[in-house]
C-alpha cells in the first residue's frame, strides 16, 4: 500500500480546490478508505505512516476549513486507535492476502453448508468458533453469524431454495464445467 493512498481521493482533491459542496459529498468515502486503512491490512506500520502523512498534508491546507478540520481530528483518533492495537488484532488478511469481497451473508451461508457437510473438524465445530476463524482471514470482524442464519431461514424461497449463495455457486461451477468440457471435445 502506498503511504499517500488516502490523498488521492476525490475527498482530498475537492479540499485542494477549495470546493465545500465536492467535499461533503465526498466526506462518507473518505472517512470509508480511513477505516479500510485503519484495518492494517497492509501492517500497521503502513496504516500509522498513511494517517499521518494525510494528517499532515491536510493540515498543511490551512485553517477555517470545516470539512478538512473534521478530517483530520477523525484521523487524529483513527491513529490513536491504530497505535494502541495489539498486534493480535492486526487483520489476518494481511497474511493471507485474502479479501472476501461478496456479502456478508454468503460468506455466512458457506461457512453454515461447510459445518453440514463436515468438511471442517468432522462437523464439531461450532458455528461461532468456525466464524472467528474464517473472518478474520479475509480482514473482516467477527459476528454473531445466528443473527445472519435467522435472516437466510427467513428469505423467501426461490423454488423451494433458501441457500441462494451456494445454489449459484454450483450452478456457475456447473456451466464452467460444461463449458471446459465443451471446450476440450471441440480439440479433439
Amino acid at each position: 500500500m502506498k503511504c499517500n493512498i488516502l490523498t488521492e481521493t476525490a475527498f482530498f482533491r475537492a479540499a485542494q480546490n477549495g470546493s465545500l459542496e465536492d467535499m461533503t459529498a465526498c466526506y462518507g468515502e473518505f472517512i470509508e478508505r480511513v477505516v479500510d486503512v485503519c484495518g492494517c491490512k497492509n501492517g500497521k506500520t503502513t496504516a500509522v505512516a498513511t494517517l499521518l502523512f494525510a494528517g499532515i498534508e491536510l493540515k498543511a491546507m490551512g485553517k477555517g476549513n470545516r470539512m478538512v478540520e473534521k478530517a483530520v481530528t477523525f484521523i487524529g483518533e483513527m491513529q490513536k486507535v491504530v497505535e494502541q492495537m495489539p498486534a493480535s488484532e492486526i487483520a489476518e488478511s494481511a497474511k493471507t492476502g485474502l479479501n472476501w469481497t461478496g456479502d456478508i451473508v454468503n460468506l455466512v451461508e458457506l461457512m453454515y453448508g461447510l459445518q453440514e457437510m463436515q468438511c471442517l473438524n468432522d462437523g464439531k465445530l461450532p458455528i461461532e468458533e468456525l466464524g472467528n476463524r474464517i473472518f478474520p482471514l479475509f480482514g473482516l470482524q467477527p459476528r454473531i453469524y445466528s443473527r445472519i442464519y435467522i435472516d437466510i431461514k427467513q428469505r423467501a424461497t426461490k423454488n423451494g431454495n433458501r441457500t441462494y449463495f451456494l445454489s449459484r455457486m454450483r450452478n456457475m461451477l456447473e456451466e464452467r464445467i460444461d463449458q471446459d468440457i465443451h471446450i476440450s471435445l471441440r480439440r479433439k
